[in-house]
């Protein structure tokens, strides 16, 4: 008796979890919440696979594929919108102010060369009069120096040898330090259940911030640092200082060729926006730890060594790709300012984890910066 009543409530839990599936997958883009499917690409490296959880006949984050597209923003996983729905993204917000959609070409580990390639392919046959291009400082330079040495139709704009430095990829863990409890389940439901991708953003997230700090427990401040606004408590993230600095570092051989091929390739998008009469805007994201540098001196915060040289070494790396955008007359903006005003507000852009993509209320940061950076070019015109 016993074993028949556990199969009925077995099942009766079975039941309602494919009810509660379906009805999520009814109610919600599914886009907005399932990791996506990727498939491999001999030029981009890879992509999405068409019309595939939420995403159009090109593999990207929008309802379909216009005709004409007047304005398109191409980028990573800071213009593809991690950690927001497709209309909290910084261009979707982004359109909303202009009044003028903006068709996202964003995606997870995307560089500057992939930039490149969408400008003069899929962007091209849209015929945009205004691309935007979002540069995020956090792995940028290091997608740009995997890409050329990983994928032979990239092997031209090799500049040097990648030797045996070992490139870190954004969110990758460094050895040694803790993993995640049922990482390989978890992984699999983000990729397949609407239902427990909802409930990971939504009722999870305090789990997911508590088991964050138990790992960073666990190592130095150097690797994971948790922090607390000592003016608004309700403000907290964790940082990751050694990650963020092997992506800027300007000592690092694979930084600096990185930073030769980034320029190269802003070059070769200058040339190919002009030549359609196109406007090219860059839009400069920092890194977590960059946007909250000068708070956190300002507020006798503690900081480990690698972090006050993640504040230096991205800094440096703007202005030297600043001189070079003045070289080349590429317009540009950089959107630190606005979130570092955010910060001293005591408004909550990051989530509580070690997570480096803003909140939906960060992307509108952005997307505001670029708003007013685009209505200053218009009045100047």
């Amino acid at each position: 008796m016993k074993i028949v009543l556990a199969m009925l409530v077995l099942a009766s839990i079975t039941i309602a979890l494919l009810m509660g599936e379906l009805l999520a997958r009814f109610v919600v883009n599914p886009g907005d919440f399932l990791s996506a499917s990727l498939v491999s690409h001999p030029v981009l490296g890879r992509r999405i696979m068409p019309y595939t959880t939420g995403h159009d006949a090109l593999g990207f984050r929008n309802p379909e594929v216009p005709a004409r597209a007047g304005i398109i923003a191409v980028g990573d996983s800071m213009t593809y919108g991690i950690n927001a729905a497709r209309d909290g993204t910084w261009p979707h917000q982004l359109g909303s102010l202009l009044g003028e959609p903006v068709y996202n070409m964003g995606l997870g580990s995307y560089g500057p060369l992939q930039y490149l390639y969408l400008a003069e392919h899929e962007a091209r046959k849209l015929q945009p009069r205004l691309l935007l291009v979002g540069f995020y400082f956090g792995n940028d330079l290091i997608d740009a120096f995997s890409l050329a040495h990983e994928e032979p139709h990239w092997h031209g704009w090799r500049e040097g040898s990648s030797g045996d430095a070992r490139v870190v990829k954004s969110g990758e863990f460094a050895t040694g330090e803790p993993k995640k409890r049922f990482a390989g389940l978890r992984d699999w439901l983000s990729s397949h259940s609407v239902l427990y991708s909802m409930l990971r953003v939504t009722l999870f997230q305090r789990f997911a911030a508590w088991e964050q700090e138990r790992m960073a427990s666990q190592l130095n401040p150097e690797q994971r640092m948790v922090w607390r606004d000592p003016h608004g408590q309700s403000v907290s993230t964790i940082f990751t200082p050694e990650l963020r600095l092997s992506a800027v570092d300007p000592g690092r051989p694979d930084v600096q060729e990185g930073l030769r091929i980034t320029k190269r390739a802003f070059a070769a998008l200058e040339s190919e926006a002009t030549a359609n009469g196109t406007k090219l805007l860059v839009v400069l994201i920092p890194t977590k730890e960059r946007a909250y540098c000068r708070y956190l001196k300002d507020s006798g915060e503690r900081m480990p060594a690698a972090f006050l040289k993640v504040c230096d070494a991205e800094e440096w790396i703007k202005e030297d790709l600043v001189r070079f955008f003045a070289t080349r007359k590429i317009a540009y903006v950089d959107v630190r300012g606005a979130m570092e005003e955010k910060i001293r507000n005591h408004v909550e852009i990051y989530p509580a984890t070690s997570d480096s993509h803003p909140q939906v209320f960060g992307y509108g940061v952005i997307a505001r910066a670029v708003y007013d950076a685009l209505r200053r070019q218009q009045h100047e015109n």
